[in-house]
Formats: structure tokens, C-alpha cells, sequence
């Protein structure tokens, strides 16, 4: 038991891994190699096809194209084409193991790929390509790891198991047996040895090992399955396609198993049992590929409708308000922005390590303490996109109606405030990287400087805190306009600091260039926050001149 979780432990750290270091390589060749070539479900095909072919893995092929879906290189579209190429290249192991017994080790591969990729990931401390490649390698290698724990895990089961008992069983339990099996062990190669090993041995006959070769499809799912579990949406939509490609399948596969068997007979070269075996498992694959690929556009729209994250809408207000009436679609709207600026403000206080206070008049306590606030930071700051996207979306029908004047400045200052917020949010985002970075270096004037942006972040979000609706606008004009005259105070105070340590020679010339580049990310993003609550909160023309008043 115990290899079996060390072995699930490995396979989500490599999953993690193999998906980081895909993103930080998505470069314009890459990006625009999978485009090209994986662009539709037919290129799909061939790339998965070919890629599993030669990687003999159709579990790391599927895992691949989730991290590739994942880090949002790769359209679904493509995915679904390359998820079928990869239940056709399968085949060509089923081949070899039917005329050569051939079997696939993952241990030794994975030990290659550990100890050049760990090594590299662990010397070079610096961001950097050769570092990303290093834990692609990793990543791969602990994946194939942790597949091969798995495996040994249920070895003695495996190995020891008796297909005797089940001869006797109907073609559909078979089937499920098949399904199972590959699930246990992780490897429809070591699956279909099975199946083949017991038509050699007169175990079981033709039609019986036939079936148990049509669940296999289904069983190389699960890890799959695994690896979209808490993903993005488009990582789910993959790994539906997996499954329901692998069932139609087996489905299929179960409904021609006798004639089809019956027309192998007659094919020359097939009169060996296991070739005709094989022989079965690679027309079912071409039967279904044939009868899927021409709807491949249609799933792809079909698992975009059915699953979209949190229901498919990031808003909350929008659908239930309509656009008939412009006041109450202005209303949806600034309670649509409140929570962005909710979003925002706890991304932000995350990025800073700035404790979130629960009790803050922007704080969403599904960011705070639900579902949300258990989501990686780009997958929030995606939510947060495509909440901006909604919401324009929405204006737009809304100005189709005939709106007052007010309700049409109003319209325009929550737009500015959305805009506001998510420039607040991004500013924080492309200076991750570097807060990780310096706070790696472990250096005292590096350490320090730190310490000040954290310190005078946690000051700003308390006073933000204080700011809302419920406030008089004369004191939220001058909360507003003081609190950005201070942030830009201790933007200047902070440099002045970090030239004077670069004059004493105690950071050296490219940690000063990234601290300079934190403290101005810092100071950009709570400037766009300010304008973006004073947008929010204040009237259009009041918001207007504290901007003019207050110089960034």
C-alpha cells in the first residue's frame, strides 16, 4: 500500500512540475509550433499519434496535453485530436508485444530523466530557460516515477493474477475486468500482456481477450482523470474527452467483437491468434477515430458549454438583473465591481504577504475562506479576466437601450474601475517571479528592503479596508487623495534607500535592477487600486478631480 501512495505523492508533484515548466517554456516557437501542427483535431491526430508511437505512453502523451491545455498553449480543439492520435499509437506497442513481447519499463527512463532534470533544478538557483528545462525533465521523470510506484504497488497482484476464474464471464464483464486492471496497474501495455499471455496460454479464448483488450482503452483514463482533478476547466474538458472517446470505444468494440473477429480470420498473416488480437485492437481504434474525428469541433463547443467554471459565469449579478432596465443593469454592475475589487485586493495582499482581514469591508468570503481562495493565483487572475470580459460584455447590451446621462457616466466610471483593478492586480502578477527570487537570496540588505515593501503594504490595505460606500464622500475624497499622495511618498523613500545601499556596494547591480522593478510594480499597482476605489466609490466628476489633483 504504501508504494502506491508514495507513488500518487509523485505523480501529483510531477504533474505540478511538468505543468510549470511547460508554461515558463510557452515561448513564441513553441506556441506557435502547436498551433501549427495541433491546431485542429486531424494535426491532433497525427501529433498524438506520433508522440505516442514514439514515446511508447499514451498516460504521459494525455498528461502532456493537459499541461499543455493547462497553461493555455494548446486549444481544445487540437487536444481532442491529439487525445484520439494517442489511443491509436498505443496500438503499435500492442503489435510489438504480440510479435516480439516487447514491455515498457518506466523505471529506467524515469531515472534519467530525475537525475539530469533534479540536478540541473538544483544547482541552477536563478530563473532561467536551462533551469525550466531542468524541471521539465523532472517533472517528467517523477511522473513516470510515480506511475511505476503505482505499478508496484499491485505487482504481486499483477503478476500473480488468475484469468482461470473469470473464463466463463460475459464479454461485458471481460470488458470491466479489462477497464480494471489497466486502472490498478497504470499501463495498458502491461494490461493487453495480460490478455495476450492468456490467448497464448489457451486460457481464454479469442473473443473473451478481445473484450478485456476493448476496457483497457478505458482504464489508461484514470490517471488522466487524476491529473485534472482541481484543475481549470479546459484540463476537465480533457480529460472528459479521454473518457468519453474511450467508452464510445468500448462500446463500439463490444458491439462488432464478432463479426469483426470473424472478417480478422480472413485477412492472410492473421491466422496467429495474438496478431488477430491486435489486429482487433487497432481497427476499433481507427472505427472510432473515423466516427468521432468529423464531430471533433462539435465536442469541442459541446464540453466548452458543459464545463465551465463556477456554473460558466464569474459574475454573480448580471444574468439575474437582465438589461431591460439601465438603472438596475448600473446597479449589477457596481456590486459586479465590488467584488472585483475584492478579488484584486486579495490577490494583491497575497502577493505582499499582507494577512487578509475576513472582517474588511472588501473582503468576498468566497476568496477568502471558499473554493476560490483554494485556487492557484493564476487561475484566480484568469477569473478575474474574464469577470472584466463579462462585464464589458454586458455594458455593451445595456447601452443598446436608451440610458440616461447618469446612468451612462456611471456606466463608464465602473468600466474604468474594472479596467483600474485588473492593471492593479497584473502589476503584482509579472513581479512574482521576482519577490520569489530575492526572497531566495537570503542577503541582509535584500531581506530588508523586502521587509519595508511587506510593512508599508500592510499599512495601505488597513486604511483600504476602512474605505466604503457607506462613508460620506467628502471623507472618502480625502482618504482617497491622502492615502495616494502617500503611496507615491513611499515609493520615492524606498528609492532613495535602494541608491543608497547600491552607493555602498551591498546589492549588486542586478538584484538593485529587480528591487527597482518591485518597488515600481508595487507602486504602480496601488495607484491603479486607489483610482480604481475612487472610480468605484466617489461620482463620476468628483473621482475626476482627485485624479487631476493627485499627480501619479
Amino acid at each position: 500500500m504504501l508504494p502506491l501512495i508514495a507513488g500518487l505523492g509523485l505523480f501529483m508533484l510531477g504533474m505540478k512540475l511538468l505543468e510549470d515548466a511547460v508554461g515558463a517554456l510557452a515561448g513564441l516557437p513553441l506556441r506557435r509550433f502547436l498551433r501549427t501542427h495541433a491546431s485542429t483535431p486531424s494535426r491532433g491526430l497525427v501529433i498524438g499519434a506520433a508522440a505516442t508511437a514514439v514515446l511508447q505512453s499514451s498516460t504521459l502523451v494525455s498528461l502532456l496535453v493537459l499541461a499543455f491545455v493547462g497553461a493555455g498553449i494548446m486549444q481544445l480543439s487540437g487536444a481532442v485530436g491529439v487525445i484520439m492520435g494517442a489511443n491509436l499509437g498505443t496500438t503499435l506497442t500492442t503489435w510489438l508485444v504480440a510479435s516480439l513481447g516487447f514491455k515498457l519499463d518506466l523505471a529506467a527512463p524515469a531515472m534519467a530523466f530525475i537525475g539530469v532534470g533534479g540536478v540541473g533544478f538544483a544547482l541552477l538557483r536563478r530563473a532561467s530557460r536551462v533551469r525550466d528545462v531542468a524541471g521539465l525533465l523532472l517533472g517528467i521523470g517523477l511522473l513516470l516515477y510515480g506511475l511505476d510506484l503505482m505499478k508496484s504497488g499491485v505487482e504481486d497482484w499483477a503478476a500473480g493474477f488468475d484469468v482461470v476464474p473469470f473464463a466463463g464471464w460475459s464479454l461485458v464483464m471481460m470488458a470491466l475486468l479489462g477497464m480494471a486492471v489497466t486502472g490498478a496497474i497504470q499501463s495498458s501495455t502491461a494490461a493487453m500482456m495480460i490478455a495476450l499471455g492468456a490467448v497464448h496460454g489457451g486460457l481464454v479464448d479469442l473473443p473473451s481477450a478481445a473484450a478485456f483488450a476493448a476496457g483497457t482503452g478505458v482504464g489508461t483514463t484514470f490517471t488522466a482523470l487524476l491529473g485534472a482533478l482541481g484543475g481549470s476547466a479546459d484540463k476537465k474538458r480533457v480529460a472528459a474527452t479521454h473518457l468519453g472517446f474511450n467508452l464510445f470505444k468500448a462500446v463500439l468494440a463490444l458491439l462488432l467483437l464478432y463479426p469483426l473477429l470473424a472478417l480478422l480470420a480472413r485477412v492472410p498473416g492473421l491466422e496467429d491468434p495474438l496478431l488477430r488480437l491486435a489486429a482487433f485492437h487497432t481497427t476499433t481504434n481507427l472505427l472510432g477515430i473515423a466516427l468521432v474525428l468529423p464531430f471533433a469541433g462539435r465536442l469541442a463547443l459541446w464540453l466548452g458549454r458543459h464545463f465551465r467554471s463556477d456554473g460558466g459565469h464569474i459574475n454573480h449579478y448580471l444574468q439575474a438583473a437582465g438589461d431591460e432596465v439601465p438603472e438596475a443593469g448600473l446597479e449589477a454592475v457596481r456590486r459586479e465591481v465590488a467584488r472585483a475589487l475584492g478579488m484584486t485586493i486579495a490577490m494583491n495582499r497575497e502577493t505582499l504577504r499582507v494577512p487578509v482581514d475576513p472582517d474588511s469591508a472588501w473582503s468576498d468570503p468566497g476568496e477568502v475562506r471558499g473554493r476560490n481562495a483554494r485556487r492557484d493565483f493564476d487561475e484566480r487572475y484568469r477569473r478575474l479576466k474574464r469577470l472584466e470580459g463579462e462585464i464589458v460584455e454586458y455594458v455593451a447590451r445595456l447601452q443598446l437601450q436608451e440610458v440616461t446621462p447618469s446612468v451612462g457616466s456611471g456606466l463608464s466610471a465602473q468600466l474604468d474601475a474594472m479596467r483600474m483593478a485588473v492593471s492593479s492586480a497584473k502589476a503584482l502578477k509579472d513581479i512574482r517571479s521576482n519577490l520569489v527570487e530575492l526572497r531566495l537570496a537570503l542577503r541582509a540588505p535584500v531581506d530588508a528592503r523586502l521587509e519595508e515593501f511587506e510593512a508599508s503594504a500592510a499599512a495601505l490595505y488597513r486604511d483600504i479596508d476602512r474605505l466604503g460606500p457607506e462613508q460620506p464622500e467628502p471623507v472618502l475624497v480625502e482618504a482617497v487623495s491622502a492615502l495616494r499622495s502617500r503611496v507615491r511618498e513611499t515609493r520615492d523613500g524606498a528609492l532613495t534607500r535602494l541608491y543608497r545601499e547600491a552607493s555602498r556596494e551591498s546589492i549588486d547591480e542586478e538584484t538593485l535592477s529587480t528591487l527597482l522593478n518591485v518597488n515600481r510594480a508595487i507602486y504602480l499597482s496601488a495607484q491603479s487600486l486607489l483610482r480604481a476605489l475612487g472610480r468605484h466609490l466617489l461620482a463620476p466628476e468628483i473621482a475626476g478631480v482627485v485624479e487631476d489633483a493627485v499627480a501619479d
